[in-house]
């Protein structure tokens, strides 16, 4: 959609602007020399100096020769089809926002843009003054001194002042950025990011409700639904192409919590990452496809960012400040992941006690029984109970032969051994995490193994059966113990409880506390849907004196919050600490009144000792949720988990808080 300047509103914007230059450069492409898209992490004005080439500023195409001035905003994608000879040119980049009351005024109109994040191109009509000024901001930049970078901000005020005046006596024609497509390719860019609409509002200078509704109407749905679609489909990227852990992958799109990651993945596939990895093997590639990819006409699926400030090293310099167009290269962080990759996949995998590796697991828990003389291999390895039956148990690490009746268990993912515990089974040893105040009395004469993996001190213990963490390294390590199980976090209660029993030979145990769980909650619900209404509920713990966290649906009573009893959250932790995938929000302070809902639920538990107070002031002794007593305070460590023995305490927490009479 283009448009003629209006040059004297866009001065009065121009006047109300505070101004910060990102940075400066001149950049210099050889004969020939191709450069790949980028993404502008600012507004920028890119100024030719030599040379001749097409420029495309989000597809729209400009014919650029000697003194050609073209301007794009933040997340403008640049393309750059040069000749056959060298092409130069500066690149200005700065940041400019208004006061709240002011970009309100202006932005009054939602059709109306700030002059900042326009398009445009032309030749000025006396080039030579915007040439010198540009040129004498890169040599000021370059300096680095602070006198010079604020002689730059002064260089750039008349830069812009030169380009206004000669604007206004020229007819240049604006281009409209299409801004469903920015969105797309800086969600794509970003999405290991935790973004949110307002982060994005932000960005792009909109408001919340304005950004949501063009982007439904472009694109048929909403900003977090299209950011989580783009996090499942690198996800799947990531299980089918690499060996890398449930933990490295949810981190690297943009999951703090692999469980809540796990359920999000399930949610949008059917499937767990596990189940989909295993049906996208190579036998099955391409036949298995849960997900409809949301592709987009208007954007690639990846670009690079054409700087990162937070890092100055992909500049290569020439002489005298000129930059040389860097070649190709993989961000950073691929080059981890790729290297990682390698790194595991030179590792001979998981082994089972067959001596296999984990690397074709099965869909779902199931348990065989064989004879021993079937599997004299790997029965001996751990097995002290005596039984010579073995059965083959398909877990997240692979088909496992364990003993059909494991006594011996050793949990090194310590937060787990509350599975255990509900089957009337005790370990042998577990890590520290296990030993809490739900927990107490329940573990006497089990062996803390600490927080680490103590080889030597599970050799000791001679388990027929470790529980660990999905690690490759570490189970392989392990299984040269005694037989090595891995377990996920996320798996829901009742399957997670199910698959215990299978490992154990409990079903009928798990079964039955299933049950019983299903019976207090169909009592519970009502009373506590009775007492609460539609009132909100907020789930914090501690971080520093000037932070903390809200939660979503894991631990810290979450799961029965807003699981089992489906209360309400505050709408800003709906979506950012829930919808947005991320299970979390850290917060500050300041912002405590947004979040914090009719009642407050707070994990004391810091595992910091004498940790400073948070919760206190003035802001805080002013919510309703403190004036009416509807605060309630838990320290305990179990209350952080979600096994069933943690669950059964907040159960009764969160019920005898919410249902108490005042």
């Amino acid at each position: 959609m283009k448009a003629t300047v209006n040059v004297q509103e866009h001065i009065l914007i121009w006047n109300d602007a505070s101004l910060k230059i990102m940075d400066v450069r001149h950049i210099r492409l050889q004969p020939g020399e191709g450069a790949p898209p980028y993404l502008f992490p600012a507004s920028s004005f890119l100024y030719v100096t030599h040379g001749s080439a097409t420029i495309i500023l989000d597809g729209n195409e400009h014919s650029a020769k000697p003194f050609y001035m073209l301007h794009g905003g933040k997340g403008t994608r640049l393309d750059i089809v040069p000749t056959n000879e060298s092409f130069h040119y500066y690149l200005i980049f700065y940041k400019a926002s208004l006061p709240p009351s002011v970009e309100q005024r202006t932005l009054r109109h939602r059709d109306q843009q700030l002059p900042f994040h326009l398009q445009y191109g032309f030749i000025p009509l006396h080039p030579a003054l915007l040439y010198e000024l540009a040129e004498r901001m890169l040599g000021e930049w370059l300096a680095q001194g602070r006198l010079e970078r604020l002689h730059v901000k002064t260089l750039f005020h008349q830069f812009v002042y030169e380009l206004l005046r000669q604007m206004d006596q020229q007819e240049i024609s604006i281009v409209r950025p299409d801004l469903a497509s920015q969105l797309i390719r800086y969600m794509q860019e970003y999405y290991a990011e935790p973004l949110t609409r307002e982060s994005l509002a932000q960005t792009f200078h909109y408001s919340v409700p304005y950004l949501s509704k063009h982007f439904r109407r472009k694109t048929g749905t909403s900003i977090i639904d299209y950011l989580i679609q783009i996090r499942m489909n690198q996800a799947e990227t990531l299980l089918q192409q690499t060996g890398l852990s449930l933990q490295e992958i949810a981190a690297s799109v943009g999951y703090a919590d692999v469980s809540y990651f796990i359920r999000m993945f399930k949610k949008h596939t059917g499937v767990t990452p596990k189940q989909y990895k295993d049906k996208s093997a190579p036998a099955e590639k391409g036949s298995y496809r849960p997900i409809i990819r949301r592709g987009s006409s208007i954007v690639p699926r990846r670009l690079r960012r054409y700087i990162d400030m937070r890092d100055d090293n992909h500049y290569q310099y020439g002489e005298k400040g000129d930059l040389l167009m860097y070649r190709s290269k993989l961000p950073v962080g691929i080059t981890m992941l790729l290297c990682l990759t390698l790194l595991l996949s030179a590792c001979s995998g998981p082994a089972d006690t067959n001596g296999r590796t984990g690397t074709n697991a099965a869909p779902s828990p199931t348990v065989s029984t064989e004879s021993n003389a079937n599997n004299s291999g790997s029965s001996a390895i751990g097995n002290t109970t005596g039984s010579s039956e073995m059965v083959t148990y398909s877990a997240v690490n692979g088909e496992v032969q364990i003993p059909k009746n494991p006594q011996r268990i050793v949990m090194v993912a310590g937060a787990f051994t509350g599975y255990l515990l509900a089957l009337g089974l005790k370990p042998v040893g577990t890590g520290d995490e296990s030993f809490n105040n739900y927990t107490e009395g329940k573990l006497d004469d089990v062996v803390n193994i600490g927080n680490d993996v103590p080889y030597e001190k599970i050799t000791e213990l001679q388990p027929d059966l470790i529980v660990v963490w999905n690690d490759p390294e570490t189970i392989e390590k392990l299984s040269k113990i005694a037989p090595t199980v891995a377990v996920e976090y996320g798996v829901p209660l009742r399957e997670q409880l199910t698959d215990f029993g299978k490992m154990t030979g409990r079903e009928a145990q798990a079964k039955a506390w299933i049950t019983e769980w299903d019976a207090k909650i169909a009592e519970y619900k009502p009373i506590v849907k009775q007492a609460v209404g539609d009132r909100t509920v907020s789930i914090f713990d501690s971080g520093s004196p000037k932070e903390f966290y809200a939660y979503g649906s894991f631990g810290r009573g979450g799961d029965i919050i807003y699981g089992e009893f489906a209360l309400k959250a505050p709408p800003i932790i709906q979506r950012e600490a829930i919808d947005s995938g991320t299970g979390w929000a850290k917060l500050s302070l300041e912002l405590l009144p947004e979040y914090a809902g009719d009642y407050i639920f707070i994990s004391e538990w810091t595992d910091v000792k004498n940790a400073a107070p948070v919760f206190e002031g003035r802001i805080w002794d002013n919510l309703p949720a403190v004036q009416n007593n509807h605060v309630y305070r838990e320290g305990s460590r179990g209350f952080v988990f979600s096994d069933p023995i943690s669950l059964e305490a907040q159960l009764k927490f969160v019920v005898d808080s919410l249902t108490k009479t005042e």
